[in-house]
């Protein structure tokens, strides 16, 4: 862990753990810790001003959440993922994006629909001004709206649990493919809120589909590409495992 680029602001003395994990996933989603970056405790807890253990509390929940990886004798480490890993996650996604589809889609107002139209025109203005980092929050909360609407506590925790393995294979991908449109997320929103206004299940599950097959592709390209194995874009590598999605009932 490069201790000239990172940076962590000194924390109150109140719920301690979760301000760390706040920190450490925020370092690891936005890129300023790498893949396989080892993360030094120590250097952790000196510049957060914090003793060792909310850092290890913190550094267990993110193993939790996927994030970190630990090893014996070793420490913790930023995982990196595979492209297995990459469909993996996916297609989870797929899944629970289209059981809250089930769940809302016939609830939903059309103040709803404005609602997440909003978030996709704060997006466009996000890309506009280079905003990037704002643009990915703005996406996570598009579709965590559609999850929290569900009001199913289960899938809500379930989405939790893979939302910042998302986010940090979306950076990887804006790494590896620095001229990526990001445009074609304003245009899928655009398309989720069109199925759910029209309250079209089918056609939700298949622009869900769609979506989610589409960007496995490009992150899974993205990891390979960090693992020096190139395969080309939006499809997985001859030879290697096809993407898991579902298929459309």
């Amino acid at each position: 862990m490069n201790a000239e680029i990172m940076s962590f602001s000194q924390i109150q003395p109140t719920n301690l753990r979760d301000q760390v994990v706040d920190q450490i996933r925020a370092a690891i989603i936005e890129g300023r810790l790498k893949p396989n970056d080892h993360i030094v405790e120590s250097m952790l807890t000196e510049q957060i001003g914090v003793s060792r253990t909310p850092v290890r509390e913190a550094l267990i929940l993110l193993e939790q959440d996927g994030l970190v990886v630990s090893y014996q004798h070793r420490g913790c480490f930023v995982r990196s993922f595979s492209e297995q890993d990459v469909y993996d996650i996916f297609s989870m996604r797929t899944t629970l994006e289209n059981f809250a589809g089930e769940l809302s889609i016939n609830e939903m107002t059309e103040s709803d629909h404005q609602n997440l139209e909003c978030l996709v025109e704060q997006q466009r203005a996000a890309i506009a001004s280079g905003d990037f980092r704002q643009v990915r929050s703005i996406d996570m909360h598009f579709h965590e709206y559609i999850v929290n609407f569900s009001g199913h506590s289960l899938l809500i925790r379930n989405w939790r649990q893979i939302v910042a393995q998302i986010a940090a294979v979306l950076y990887v991908r804006a790494e590896a493919i620095p001229e990526y449109d990001e445009y074609l997320a304003v245009r899928d929103h655009m398309l989720i809120v069109d199925a759910y206004r029209k309250r079209d299940l089918d056609l939700l599950r298949e622009v869900n589909r769609k979506i989610n097959q589409r960007v496995a592709g490009e992150c899974a390209f993205a990891v390979n590409s960090r693992l020096k194995k190139p395969s080309k874009p939006g499809a997985a590598s001859a030879g290697m495992s096809k993407p898991r999605l579902p298929k459309r009932r």
